[in-house]
């Protein structure tokens, strides 16, 4: 008898109509046989194993009898082997005193963008650096997005991070590599004025397979705005203007580098208030590469 979803789905109407508590290991196994020996898939498995789970309660199928009889599902990674494992809730993150609050959605790209469990050595993108933190410190703050990728902005009371995601069978992450608030430890979000630009740096999407004109290189500005400032603005040194996305009292933008050079462009930041009011204009910013110094510099 050829195995087919209607065979096996009536297989488990019948068997699930008599209702007798029965071992869900030895029910599974009479739906399987109850669908003929010949042509048994991984998906008549997991089929198998739902109808136990379904029928007896949250039962764990483990251990089918005659394992020569059938073969391992290649499924969905919380299926392991023959075990039926629950999908894991969503992680949520704890509040923390002034920084934004996260949806567990964001809390996985924080904890995505640091694999080790915190930021790393600056030389060495696998080893971690435990007095800058844990990934659980930090909070994503903001992020500037275009049509090649995104920059985030990472931040705990003490510091921050960038983290540009690698984008899948194309780039490859950023390390994310720590910068006290203020270049200064131990760091602190309190800042004096409307505006405080933390970094102006650059970030790399360094390709799996990389074009004639390279990695695509971008320049990064971040930093902190206060509660009355409403809309911050970049010039770039190409003479391009954009707005930072700005959220939370977080801001960041991105370019991407067209021309390079050994040194990295000034650029120009002004915060404005609802009424399009100049509140700062930091002009000729330079030097405020991220990163802070590690345990043997």
């Amino acid at each position: 008898m050829a195995v087919d979803e209607r065979t096996i789905g009536d297989g488990l109407r019948r068997l699930a109509g008599r209702a007798e508590p029965v071992d869900g290991e030895m029910m599974a196994a009479l739906v399987l046989r109850s669908a003929g020996r010949r042509r048994r898939t991984g998906w008549a498995v997991g089929v198998a194993g739902t109808a136990a789970a379904l029928a007896f309660g949250a039962v764990a199928v483990t251990n089918l009898p005659d394992p020569g009889d059938r073969t391992v599902a290649e499924v969905d990674p919380t299926f392991t082997g023959l075990t039926l494992a629950p999908t894991p809730p969503p992680a949520t993150a704890p509040p923390i005193e002034g920084l934004p609050a996260n949806t567990p959605e964001q809390f996985r790209q924080v904890r995505d963008c640091m694999p080790q469990g915190g930021p790393v050595h600056g030389m060495d993108g696998e080893r971690r650096v435990p007095q800058h933190g844990v990934a659980e410190d930090f909070r994503l703050l903001a992020e500037s997005r275009d049509k090649l990728g995104v920059t985030q902005l990472m931040g705990s009371r003490k510091g921050l991070v960038l983290c540009t995601p690698g984008v899948l069978d194309v780039s490859y992450p950023e390390r994310p590599i720590f910068t006290y608030w203020g270049h200064e430890e131990p760091g602190s979000l309190a800042f004096d004025g409307p505006l405080a630009v933390d970094v102006h740096g650059t970030q790399t999407q360094s390709e799996v397979n990389p074009g004639t004109d390279g990695d695509p290189v971008f320049m990064v500005v971040a930093g902190r705005a206060a509660e009355r400032v409403r809309r911050v603005e970049i010039a770039w040194a190409s003479g391009q203007r954009m707005e930072a996305s700005l959220s939370g009292g977080f801001f960041i933008a991105r370019t991407r580098v067209t021309k390079r050079s050994a040194t990295l462009p000034k650029v120009d930041v002004t915060a404005y208030d609802a009424d399009g009011k100049v509140l700062d204009a930091r002009k000729g910013l330079e030097n405020l590469f991220p990163g802070a110094l590690d345990v043997d510099d």
